[in-house]
């Protein structure tokens, strides 16, 4: 055993020992929870303070403003928003912990589909994006994570579409261990060289140039991993992305 291998207490039987880890990590897990909360609360109210007094300044003094000043009102408004996405995806990433004695459900993935496709209705009107599935198995898993997932991938190929119209096929298939499913894009398609990078927080590729904070597909992997699954993307510049995730029987 090594040094670092936890070691009953005298008396401590194996099986009090591990509920004693179980509990033990709950814990951690809940108090994590509750300060991402609190960080993202508080942060986001002085936010919000200064983009309402920007905008309140803008209207009272437009008037007064040069075209600088203007400018610079300009690049208040869109950090504030920026910051303010971060930190609500921040919120959504401290959200993806589950709950150690949280049994798992059968859930209907293609229902998931259809929940992540209204909550990005607006995305998809605009950019003009057809979004298919093949029939999809039921799956134990917790729904509004499998929905969360969904949109975490669906919106990542939306962004990083190409010249055309995005078109997004969803598949499954039974590998024996685990169910694989697939989320394949027409998109500009990502060098094999950040395949691993992309899933990491904060990792953004196209820095400002596209819509993001750099943190989706970190929920994404956090949400499946949580569930002993893996996540992974083949894809070449120009040529799409298809993600792949794993849900175990």
């Amino acid at each position: 055993m090594s040094a670092s291998s936890p070691t009953p207490s005298p008396g401590e039987t194996i099986e009090e020992l591990q509920a004693r880890l179980l509990a033990e990590r709950k814990r951690h897990h809940d108090e994590f929870r509750q300060f991402a909360y609190a960080v993202s609360h508080d942060l986001r109210e002085p936010i919000r303070m200064i983009a309402s007094y920007t905008q309140l300044l803008e209207r009272r003094y437009a008037e007064k403003l040069d075209p600088d000043g203007a400018e610079f009102i300009n690049y208040i408004t869109d950090a504030t928003q920026r910051m303010d996405r971060l930190l609500a995806d921040l919120l959504t990433y401290s959200h993806q912990f589950v709950p150690l004695d949280q049994p798992s459900q059968t859930v209907a993935p293609e229902g998931a589909l259809q929940g992540a496709l209204l909550m990005l209705d607006a995305p998809i009107r605009e950019s003009g994006a057809k979004i298919t599935n093949d029939p999809l198995p039921d799956i134990p898993f917790d729904f509004a994570q499998l929905t969360q997932l969904f949109r975490q991938l669906i919106a990542n190929a939306i962004t990083f579409r190409g010249e055309n119209p995005p078109q997004i096929h969803v598949s499954a298939t039974d590998t024996g261990e685990a169910i694989q499913f697939s989320v394949r894009d027409n998109g500009i398609g990502i060098d094999p060289r950040f395949h691993e990078q992309i899933f990491g927080v904060f990792k953004r590729l196209h820095g400002r140039d596209l819509p993001g904070t750099g943190i989706g597909l970190a929920i994404a992997k956090r949400i499946v991993e949580q569930r002993g699954g893996r996540i992974w993307v083949e894809s070449e510049p120009g040529a799409g992305a298809t993600f792949h995730f794993t849900v175990l029987h």
